[in-house]
Protein backbone atom coordinates (compact mmCIF):
# COMPACT_ATOMS: atom_id res chain seq x y z
CA UNK A 1 0.00 0.00 0.00
CA UNK A 2 1.69 3.20 -1.15
CA UNK A 3 1.58 6.40 0.85
CA UNK A 4 -1.37 7.98 -0.99
CA UNK A 5 -3.55 4.92 -0.37
CA UNK A 6 -2.44 4.74 3.27
CA UNK A 7 -3.37 8.40 3.88
CA UNK A 8 -6.73 7.93 2.18
CA UNK A 9 -7.57 4.97 4.37
CA UNK A 10 -6.19 6.49 7.58
CA UNK A 11 -8.09 9.71 6.87
CA UNK A 12 -11.31 7.75 6.43
CA UNK A 13 -10.72 5.92 9.70
CA UNK A 14 -10.14 9.22 11.49
CA UNK A 15 -13.76 10.17 10.89
CA UNK A 16 -15.18 6.63 10.95
CA UNK A 17 -13.26 4.77 13.67
CA UNK A 18 -15.34 1.64 13.37
CA UNK A 19 -14.55 1.05 9.72
CA UNK A 20 -11.94 -1.45 8.62
CA UNK A 21 -10.26 -2.43 5.38
CA UNK A 22 -10.93 -6.14 5.01
CA UNK A 23 -8.28 -8.25 3.32
CA UNK A 24 -9.46 -11.03 1.06
CA UNK A 25 -8.79 -14.48 2.54
CA UNK A 26 -6.86 -17.01 0.48
CA UNK A 27 -6.79 -20.74 1.14
CA UNK A 28 -3.07 -21.36 1.65
CA UNK A 29 -3.58 -25.09 1.19
CA UNK A 30 -4.66 -24.64 -2.45
CA UNK A 31 -1.95 -22.43 -3.86
CA UNK A 32 -2.95 -23.41 -7.38
CA UNK A 33 -6.01 -21.18 -7.08
CA UNK A 34 -5.39 -17.55 -8.08
CA UNK A 35 -5.57 -15.07 -5.22
CA UNK A 36 -7.48 -11.87 -5.78
CA UNK A 37 -5.22 -8.83 -5.67
CA UNK A 38 -5.80 -5.13 -6.14
CA UNK A 39 -3.63 -2.06 -5.82
CA UNK A 40 -4.34 1.50 -4.76
CA UNK A 41 -3.70 2.68 -8.30
CA UNK A 42 -6.49 0.63 -9.94
CA UNK A 43 -10.20 0.44 -9.17
CA UNK A 44 -11.74 -2.85 -8.16
CA UNK A 45 -12.23 -5.19 -11.08
CA UNK A 46 -15.66 -5.97 -12.51
CA UNK A 47 -17.30 -9.33 -12.18
CA UNK A 48 -15.64 -11.82 -14.45
CA UNK A 49 -12.40 -9.87 -14.74
CA UNK A 50 -9.17 -11.81 -15.11
CA UNK A 51 -7.72 -12.88 -11.75
CA UNK A 52 -4.23 -11.93 -10.58
CA UNK A 53 -1.41 -14.52 -10.62
CA UNK A 54 -1.50 -17.11 -7.88
CA UNK A 55 0.09 -16.38 -4.49
CA UNK A 56 0.41 -18.62 -1.50
CA UNK A 57 -0.64 -15.95 1.01
CA UNK A 58 -3.38 -13.35 1.20
CA UNK A 59 -2.26 -9.76 0.70
CA UNK A 60 -3.79 -6.49 1.73
CA UNK A 61 -6.52 -5.37 -0.65
CA UNK A 62 -6.03 -1.67 -1.31
CA UNK A 63 -8.75 -1.25 -3.91
CA UNK A 64 -11.30 1.55 -3.73
CA UNK A 65 -9.63 3.39 -0.85
CA UNK A 66 -11.59 6.55 -0.17
CA UNK A 67 -11.97 8.68 2.97
CA UNK A 68 -15.55 8.45 4.16
CA UNK A 69 -15.65 12.23 4.61
CA UNK A 70 -12.90 13.88 2.50
CA UNK A 71 -13.75 17.38 3.71
CA UNK A 72 -13.03 16.47 7.31
CA UNK A 73 -9.67 17.56 8.75
CA UNK A 74 -7.09 14.85 9.47
CA UNK A 75 -6.70 13.43 12.96
CA UNK A 76 -5.09 15.91 15.35
CA UNK A 77 -6.12 18.97 13.31
CA UNK A 78 -7.28 21.89 15.43
CA UNK A 79 -10.39 23.63 14.16
CA UNK A 80 -11.82 26.99 15.12
CA UNK A 81 -9.66 30.12 15.40
CA UNK A 82 -6.65 30.33 13.12
CA UNK A 83 -4.01 32.61 14.62
CA UNK A 84 -0.66 33.04 12.91
CA UNK A 85 1.19 29.73 13.12
CA UNK A 86 4.62 29.26 14.63
CA UNK A 87 7.45 30.08 12.22
CA UNK A 88 8.50 26.82 10.63
CA UNK A 89 12.05 25.76 11.46
CA UNK A 90 14.49 24.78 8.75
CA UNK A 91 13.46 21.28 7.78
CA UNK A 92 15.92 18.41 8.01
CA UNK A 93 16.25 15.84 5.26
CA UNK A 94 14.21 12.65 5.53
CA UNK A 95 15.77 9.42 6.76
CA UNK A 96 14.14 6.10 5.89
CA UNK A 97 13.66 2.86 7.83
CA UNK A 98 12.15 -0.54 7.13
CA UNK A 99 10.20 -2.15 9.96
CA UNK A 100 8.99 -5.77 9.65
CA UNK A 101 6.61 -7.27 12.20
CA UNK A 102 6.08 -11.04 12.16
CA UNK A 103 3.36 -12.91 14.03
CA UNK A 104 3.65 -16.71 14.31
CA UNK A 105 1.00 -17.70 16.83
CA UNK A 106 0.52 -21.20 18.24
CA UNK A 107 -2.45 -23.28 17.06
CA UNK A 108 -5.62 -22.46 18.97
CA UNK A 109 -9.11 -23.86 19.07
CA UNK A 110 -10.41 -20.31 19.60
CA UNK A 111 -10.30 -17.24 17.33
CA UNK A 112 -7.12 -15.15 17.64
CA UNK A 113 -6.68 -11.40 17.15
CA UNK A 114 -3.57 -9.24 16.78
CA UNK A 115 -3.01 -5.48 16.98
CA UNK A 116 0.16 -3.85 15.67
CA UNK A 117 0.54 -0.12 16.44
CA UNK A 118 1.24 2.04 13.37
CA UNK A 119 3.33 5.24 13.73
CA UNK A 120 1.35 8.48 13.70
CA UNK A 121 1.59 11.05 10.89
CA UNK A 122 3.06 14.50 11.55
CA UNK A 123 5.76 16.93 10.39
CA UNK A 124 8.63 14.70 11.49
CA UNK A 125 7.46 11.18 10.65
CA UNK A 126 5.34 9.48 8.03
CA UNK A 127 4.36 6.05 6.71
CA UNK A 128 5.64 5.79 3.14
CA UNK A 129 4.62 2.24 2.31
CA UNK A 130 2.74 -0.58 4.00
CA UNK A 131 2.22 -4.17 2.91
CA UNK A 132 1.02 -7.37 4.56
CA UNK A 133 0.41 -11.04 4.00
CA UNK A 134 -0.67 -14.06 6.03
CA UNK A 135 -3.34 -16.72 6.53
CA UNK A 136 -5.72 -14.53 8.58
CA UNK A 137 -9.45 -14.41 7.97
CA UNK A 138 -9.54 -10.61 7.80
CA UNK A 139 -7.09 -7.79 8.32
CA UNK A 140 -6.76 -4.03 7.90
CA UNK A 141 -6.27 -0.69 9.63
CA UNK A 142 -8.34 0.46 12.59
CA UNK A 143 -8.23 3.55 14.74
CA UNK A 144 -9.25 4.02 18.37
CA UNK A 145 -11.61 6.99 18.28
CA UNK A 146 -10.62 8.19 21.77
CA UNK A 147 -6.83 7.95 21.79
CA UNK A 148 -6.31 8.29 18.03
CA UNK A 149 -3.98 5.27 17.99
CA UNK A 150 -3.90 3.59 14.57
CA UNK A 151 -3.36 -0.17 14.59
CA UNK A 152 -3.11 -2.90 12.01
CA UNK A 153 -5.71 -5.47 13.04
CA UNK A 154 -5.82 -9.14 12.03
CA UNK A 155 -8.14 -11.98 13.05
CA UNK A 156 -7.83 -15.73 12.58
CA UNK A 157 -10.93 -17.97 12.77
CA UNK A 158 -11.05 -20.82 15.28
CA UNK A 159 -9.06 -23.83 14.15
CA UNK A 160 -6.60 -21.93 11.90
CA UNK A 161 -3.41 -23.96 11.58
CA UNK A 162 -0.19 -22.06 12.40
CA UNK A 163 -1.64 -18.50 12.31
CA UNK A 164 0.83 -16.16 10.58
CA UNK A 165 1.09 -12.51 9.61
CA UNK A 166 3.91 -10.39 8.21
CA UNK A 167 3.53 -6.61 8.14
CA UNK A 168 6.13 -4.47 6.35
CA UNK A 169 6.32 -0.72 6.89
CA UNK A 170 8.55 1.82 5.17
CA UNK A 171 8.90 4.86 7.44
CA UNK A 172 10.34 8.33 6.84
CA UNK A 173 11.58 10.47 9.73
CA UNK A 174 13.43 13.75 10.20
CA UNK A 175 14.91 15.35 13.29
CA UNK A 176 12.53 17.20 15.59
CA UNK A 177 14.39 20.22 16.97
CA UNK A 178 12.85 22.94 19.14
CA UNK A 179 14.16 26.47 18.54
CA UNK A 180 13.71 28.81 21.50
CA UNK A 181 14.31 31.85 19.27
CA UNK A 182 11.10 31.13 17.36
CA UNK A 183 7.95 32.41 19.02
CA UNK A 184 4.43 32.58 17.66
CA UNK A 185 0.83 31.58 18.18
CA UNK A 186 0.39 28.05 19.51
CA UNK A 187 -3.11 26.91 18.50
CA UNK A 188 -4.27 24.04 20.68
CA UNK A 189 -7.71 23.18 21.96
CA UNK A 190 -8.70 23.67 25.58
CA UNK A 191 -9.87 20.07 25.60
CA UNK A 192 -6.42 18.73 24.67
CA UNK A 193 -4.64 20.96 27.17
CA UNK A 194 -7.03 19.99 29.96
CA UNK A 195 -6.64 16.29 29.15
CA UNK A 196 -2.90 16.67 29.60
CA UNK A 197 -3.28 18.27 33.01
CA UNK A 198 -5.00 15.26 34.57
CA UNK A 199 -3.18 13.23 37.22
CA UNK A 200 -0.97 10.50 35.76
CA UNK A 201 0.26 7.18 37.11
CA UNK A 202 -0.08 5.42 40.44
CA UNK A 203 1.94 8.01 42.34
CA UNK A 204 0.39 10.02 45.24
CA UNK A 205 -0.67 13.42 43.96
CA UNK A 206 0.17 15.23 47.21
CA UNK A 207 3.73 13.89 47.02
CA UNK A 208 4.05 15.04 43.41
CA UNK A 209 2.65 18.51 44.17
CA UNK A 210 5.02 19.02 47.09
CA UNK A 211 7.99 17.74 45.11
CA UNK A 212 7.15 19.91 42.08
CA UNK A 213 6.96 22.99 44.28
CA UNK A 214 10.30 22.17 45.86
CA UNK A 215 11.96 21.64 42.46
CA UNK A 216 10.67 24.82 40.83
CA UNK A 217 10.92 27.08 43.89
CA UNK A 218 10.26 30.69 42.90
CA UNK A 219 10.31 29.97 39.16
CA UNK A 220 6.97 30.97 37.64
CA UNK A 221 7.41 30.68 33.87
CA UNK A 222 6.51 27.31 32.26
CA UNK A 223 9.69 26.95 30.18
CA UNK A 224 12.21 27.31 33.05
CA UNK A 225 9.91 25.31 35.33
CA UNK A 226 9.95 22.42 32.84
CA UNK A 227 13.75 22.69 32.54
CA UNK A 228 14.15 22.51 36.32
CA UNK A 229 11.93 19.39 36.42
CA UNK A 230 13.83 17.83 33.51
CA UNK A 231 17.19 18.36 35.26
CA UNK A 232 15.86 16.91 38.51
CA UNK A 233 14.44 13.81 36.79
CA UNK A 234 17.67 13.18 34.84
CA UNK A 235 19.84 13.64 37.97
CA UNK A 236 17.76 11.23 40.03
CA UNK A 237 17.45 8.80 37.13
CA UNK A 238 21.25 8.60 37.11
CA UNK A 239 21.87 8.43 40.86
CA UNK A 240 18.69 6.53 41.76
CA UNK A 241 18.68 8.12 45.23
CA UNK A 242 17.26 11.07 47.12
CA UNK A 243 13.72 10.84 45.69
CA UNK A 244 10.48 10.20 47.62
CA UNK A 245 9.99 6.49 48.21
CA UNK A 246 6.65 6.42 46.36
CA UNK A 247 8.27 7.36 43.04
CA UNK A 248 11.66 5.73 43.58
CA UNK A 249 10.82 2.59 41.62
CA UNK A 250 9.83 4.57 38.51
CA UNK A 251 13.01 6.65 38.63
CA UNK A 252 15.21 3.58 39.10
CA UNK A 253 13.60 1.36 36.45
CA UNK A 254 16.19 0.20 33.93
CA UNK A 255 14.20 -2.06 31.58
CA UNK A 256 10.98 -0.13 31.02
CA UNK A 257 12.01 1.72 27.85
CA UNK A 258 12.02 5.08 29.63
CA UNK A 259 8.35 4.90 30.60
CA UNK A 260 9.13 5.59 34.27
CA UNK A 261 11.39 8.62 33.84
CA UNK A 262 9.17 10.13 31.14
CA UNK A 263 6.10 9.45 33.29
CA UNK A 264 7.60 11.17 36.36
CA UNK A 265 8.58 14.18 34.22
CA UNK A 266 5.03 14.44 32.85
CA UNK A 267 3.42 13.95 36.28
CA UNK A 268 5.58 16.69 37.84
CA UNK A 269 4.84 19.08 34.97
CA UNK A 270 1.11 18.50 35.36
CA UNK A 271 1.43 19.10 39.12
CA UNK A 272 2.82 22.55 38.22
CA UNK A 273 -0.04 23.28 35.82
CA UNK A 274 2.02 22.62 32.68
CA UNK A 275 0.25 20.41 30.09
CA UNK A 276 2.51 17.45 29.33
CA UNK A 277 2.26 13.95 27.89
CA UNK A 278 4.27 10.75 27.48
CA UNK A 279 4.79 9.46 23.94
CA UNK A 280 5.21 5.75 23.24
CA UNK A 281 7.37 4.63 20.36
CA UNK A 282 9.81 2.22 18.77
CA UNK A 283 13.55 2.52 18.09
CA UNK A 284 14.34 1.93 14.42
CA UNK A 285 18.08 2.34 13.87
CA UNK A 286 21.49 3.32 15.27
CA UNK A 287 21.89 6.67 17.02
CA UNK A 288 24.12 9.45 15.73
CA UNK A 289 24.15 11.00 19.21
CA UNK A 290 25.29 8.23 21.54
CA UNK A 291 25.98 4.46 21.18
CA UNK A 292 23.38 3.39 23.76
CA UNK A 293 20.52 5.36 22.20
CA UNK A 294 19.92 3.26 19.12
CA UNK A 295 18.89 -0.22 18.01
CA UNK A 296 18.90 -2.13 14.74
CA UNK A 297 18.10 -5.63 13.54
CA UNK A 298 16.04 -7.36 16.21
CA UNK A 299 14.16 -4.49 17.91
CA UNK A 300 11.52 -6.66 19.57
CA UNK A 301 12.37 -5.20 22.99
CA UNK A 302 13.53 -1.75 21.83
CA UNK A 303 10.38 0.19 22.68
CA UNK A 304 11.11 3.66 24.07
CA UNK A 305 9.07 6.42 25.73
CA UNK A 306 9.69 10.16 25.36
CA UNK A 307 7.75 13.21 26.53
CA UNK A 308 6.64 16.68 25.51
CA UNK A 309 5.18 19.67 27.32
CA UNK A 310 3.18 22.67 26.13
CA UNK A 311 4.49 26.21 26.63
CA UNK A 312 2.73 29.44 25.57
CA UNK A 313 4.16 30.91 22.34
CA UNK A 314 6.19 27.73 21.73
CA UNK A 315 3.64 24.92 21.50
CA UNK A 316 4.63 21.33 22.23
CA UNK A 317 8.30 21.03 23.20
CA UNK A 318 10.00 17.60 22.85
CA UNK A 319 12.19 16.21 25.65
CA UNK A 320 13.81 12.87 26.42
CA UNK A 321 14.84 12.61 30.09
CA UNK A 322 15.18 8.82 29.91
CA UNK A 323 17.78 8.89 27.12
CA UNK A 324 19.62 11.79 28.79
CA UNK A 325 20.04 9.68 31.92
CA UNK A 326 20.89 6.54 29.91
CA UNK A 327 23.62 8.30 27.91
CA UNK A 328 25.28 9.62 31.06
CA UNK A 329 25.10 6.23 32.82
CA UNK A 330 26.29 4.04 29.96
CA UNK A 331 28.29 6.29 27.63
CA UNK A 332 29.75 8.78 30.10
CA UNK A 333 28.17 11.72 28.29
CA UNK A 334 29.63 14.95 29.64
CA UNK A 335 26.30 16.76 29.66
CA UNK A 336 26.19 18.19 26.14
CA UNK A 337 23.69 15.59 24.97
CA UNK A 338 21.67 16.06 28.13
CA UNK A 339 21.24 19.74 27.26
CA UNK A 340 20.41 18.88 23.64
CA UNK A 341 17.68 16.40 24.61
CA UNK A 342 15.68 19.20 26.21
CA UNK A 343 14.00 20.30 22.99
CA UNK A 344 15.22 17.56 20.65
CA UNK A 345 14.12 14.14 19.45
CA UNK A 346 16.54 12.11 17.37
CA UNK A 347 14.28 10.41 14.91
CA UNK A 348 15.89 6.98 14.74
CA UNK A 349 12.60 6.29 16.51
CA UNK A 350 8.91 6.44 15.58
CA UNK A 351 6.08 7.64 17.83
CA UNK A 352 2.84 5.72 18.26
CA UNK A 353 0.60 7.57 20.71
CA UNK A 354 0.57 10.19 23.46
CA UNK A 355 -2.72 9.08 25.01
CA UNK A 356 -2.97 8.11 28.69
CA UNK A 357 -5.14 5.11 27.77
CA UNK A 358 -6.14 3.10 24.68
CA UNK A 359 -9.15 0.97 23.76
CA UNK A 360 -8.15 -1.67 21.23
CA UNK A 361 -10.81 -2.07 18.51
CA UNK A 362 -12.49 -5.44 19.15
CA UNK A 363 -10.12 -5.85 22.09
CA UNK A 364 -10.62 -6.21 25.85
CA UNK A 365 -13.45 -4.15 27.27
CA UNK A 366 -11.22 -2.19 29.62
CA UNK A 367 -8.85 0.59 28.58
CA UNK A 368 -5.16 -0.32 28.43
CA UNK A 369 -2.73 2.20 29.95
CA UNK A 370 0.05 1.25 27.52
CA UNK A 371 0.17 0.05 23.91
CA UNK A 372 3.75 0.39 22.72
CA UNK A 373 4.18 -2.97 20.95
CA UNK A 374 2.17 -5.60 19.03
CA UNK A 375 -0.40 -7.51 21.08
CA UNK A 376 -2.01 -10.91 20.57
CA UNK A 377 -5.30 -12.07 22.12
CA UNK A 378 -7.63 -15.06 22.19
CA UNK A 379 -11.41 -14.79 21.95
CA UNK A 380 -12.90 -16.99 24.66
CA UNK A 381 -16.11 -19.01 24.31
CA UNK A 382 -18.08 -16.40 26.27
CA UNK A 383 -16.96 -13.68 23.83
CA UNK A 384 -14.43 -12.06 26.15
CA UNK A 385 -11.00 -11.14 24.81
CA UNK A 386 -7.91 -12.31 26.73
CA UNK A 387 -4.51 -10.87 25.96
CA UNK A 388 -1.76 -13.47 25.55
CA UNK A 389 1.88 -13.32 26.48
CA UNK A 390 4.27 -12.87 23.60
CA UNK A 391 5.82 -16.34 24.06
CA UNK A 392 8.19 -15.68 21.18
CA UNK A 393 5.25 -15.41 18.76
CA UNK A 394 5.86 -11.77 17.70
CA UNK A 395 9.13 -10.33 16.42
CA UNK A 396 10.17 -6.93 15.09
CA UNK A 397 13.10 -6.17 12.81
CA UNK A 398 14.18 -2.68 11.77
CA UNK A 399 17.08 -1.14 9.85
CA UNK A 400 17.90 2.02 7.93
CA UNK A 401 16.79 1.99 4.31
CA UNK A 402 18.44 3.66 1.33
CA UNK A 403 16.56 6.29 -0.66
Amino acid sequence: MKRRAFLALAGGLAVAPGSVLAAKKTNTNTSSKPAAKATAKKPAGKAGAKAAPAKSNARGNTANLRPSAPNQPPAGHVTGMRPAPLPRPRQQSWRHYDLVVKVAAPDSGQPLRAWIPVPSENDWQRVEDLDWQGNYGKAGLRRDGDSGLLTFFAEWPAGTRAPTLELKLRLGTRQRLFDITRRGATPETEEVLNQNLQSLGPWPQDVLAELAERITGRIREPMPQALAIYDWVVDHGISCSGAPESIQAALCARNDGGAGLSGIFVALCRACGIPARRVSGQRLGPSRQSPSLGASGDVSTAQHWRAEFHAPFYGWVPVDPADAALAQRQDGDSGALRKRLFGFWEMNWAAYSSADGVHLPQGPGESLPVVDRPLLAQVERDGSVRLLGRQGSISLEARPSEG
